[in-house]
């Protein structure tokens, strides 16, 4: 085999003299790069480490500084935690409001919670001035006027009313005459057909048609309603136009117009006026909505699953035709103008919750219904149902006592909650009384006298 001439072995062993130092060099130099970058890595994290604990220190200091300058709450009130973040509360529950009961919208079992809650935070209720056992749940209905008059004991009580509850009309301006100051408004709507029908099967104006030849009573009412209504007026009763939109304040003179524009703004002044309004047919997701807006504890919202008034005619499940569905429309064409209108704003304030766990809390309501109801649907144990304290409610006990309470009536817990307001009306009398004679026997300059009776007299 032919040897390679001596030049180019020359050659060869100069490149490797040449290019094998200058890979060692450049491993070399990475290596360099690799331990610089890990020394300036290993600095950072001292000087973080140095730093950053005084400058959190500092923000948790100033968050702490602004939390307690915050006004300090009262600790013998309830303080609820209204199921959003941690760091927001509710203080003082509302205690000053008028239910708008419009029939048979659900509004007896809502009344029931609102009489509890009435009762149990001592609240001065406008009470009818008629005697006990009367039928109806009416204070002022049908008329559209409301005056400290028409509440039992009013020259007594009349500067403490902060609730009403009895059937009345939607006034705001007369009833901001009757009510202490700052008091809310609460209305309640249901879905228009479903209204109708109720309110057929139920009130005694409709017996002429509930014969028993009559197959579909309230279709045959909507075939010529306006006949109808003739005849019901006859009666001196209030018919069966826009009846929801009646009790909610709408004014009665434009209760025949079809101008949606007009519907509209006087819809929207409505709104005004109102904090809330329920929807019937998303009881218990109004109920969660009404008690965040009102800083109310969830055991405030618990109610009987007992529907109250409860009707079994087949008849007012049959379905009715086109003609008469457009017939209804027409006839309530404010009725479902202003339901959609609430039931719109239901969903916006259903919006604005569902980030703030909305859902949960509804879950957690319903279950906690299902639990108490049962409870108390059941002979009751000797030893109370405990229910834990959640995020929503301090912990309570179920007992027979509560569970009288959600089964009362709310004709019983209006008469319950008028004898303790009666009580505290006997005290008032006596302390007018007391205070009446020590100004008189101080003016007659017999102060000592005065002192003395006045101790003598208090209660």
């Amino acid at each position: 085999m032919r040897n390679k001439p001596r030049w180019q072995k020359n050659f060869f062993c100069y490149l490797l003299q040449v290019l094998v130092p200058s890979v060692m060099e450049m491993a070399a130099v990475r290596r360099i790069k690799a331990l610089r970058l890990a020394f300036l890595c290993l600095l950072f994290l001292v000087v973080y480490v140095n730093l950053a604990g005084p400058i959190w220190e500092n923000l948790d200091l100033a968050m702490l500084i602004s939390y307690k300058q915050q006004p300090r709450q009262n600790l013998s009130d309830a303080v609820h935690v209204l199921g959003r973040s941690e760091e927001s509360y509710c203080g003082d529950p509302v205690t000053n409001f008028v239910f708008i009961k419009v029939h048979k919208t659900g509004s007896d079992s809502t009344a029931a919670i609102f009489l509890r809650f009435a009762y149990r935070h001592h609240m001065v209720m406008c009470y009818p001035r008629r005697q006990r056992g009367l039928r109806g749940f009416t204070l002022t209905f049908p008329s559209t006027e409301i005056y400290k008059s028409n509440c039992s004991r009013w020259n007594v009580l009349g500067d403490h009313y902060n609730f009403i509850v009895h059937h009345t009309v939607f006034n705001k301006t007369a009833m901001d005459g009757v009510m202490v100051p700052g008091t809310k408004y609460i209305g309640i709507l249901r879905e228009p057909q479903s209204h109708s029908r109720s309110v057929f099967f139920y009130h005694d104006r409709f017996r002429i048609f509930m014969k028993e030849e009559h197959d579909n009573p309230l279709g045959e009412f909507l075939d010529t309603p306006e006949y109808y209504e003739y005849l019901i007026r006859r009666q001196g009763v209030l018919g069966a136009r826009n009846f929801q939109a009646f009790v909610m304040g709408f004014p009665p003179h434009m209760l025949r117009t079809q101008d949606t524009e007009v519907m509209d703004k006087a819809i929207r002044q409505l709104n005004e006026s109102y904090t809330f309004v329920i929807i019937t047919e998303y009881y218990e997701e109004s109920l969660v909505i009404f008690r965040r807006k009102f800083c109310w504890d969830m055991y405030d919202i618990l109610h009987s699953a007992k529907k109250i008034h409860e009707q079994h005619d087949p008849r007012k499940s049959i379905p009715l035709t086109h003609a008469q569905l457009q017939n209804h429309h027409r006839i309530n064409a404010i009725d479902y103008r202003m339901y959609d209108f609430f039931n719109m704003t239901f969903w916006e304030n259903v919006r604005e919750e569902t980030g703030r766990g909305f859902w949960e809390e509804v879950a957690y309501l319903k279950e906690l219904l299902e639990r108490v109801n049962t409870y108390c649907s059941t002979e009751q144990n000797e030893s109370p149902l405990a229910v834990p304290a959640s995020k929503w409610h301090k912990p309570f006990f179920v007992d027979h006592t509560l569970c009288a309470g959600l089964g009362r009536s709310p004709r019983k817990w209006a008469d319950k909650l008028f004898d303790q307001m009666t009580g505290r009306d006997k005290i008032w009398k006596k302390i007018n009384v007391t205070e009446n004679k020590s100004v008189d026997q101080s003016q007659s300059g017999n102060e000592t006298s005065a002192a003395i009776e006045i101790g003598n007299n208090s209660p």
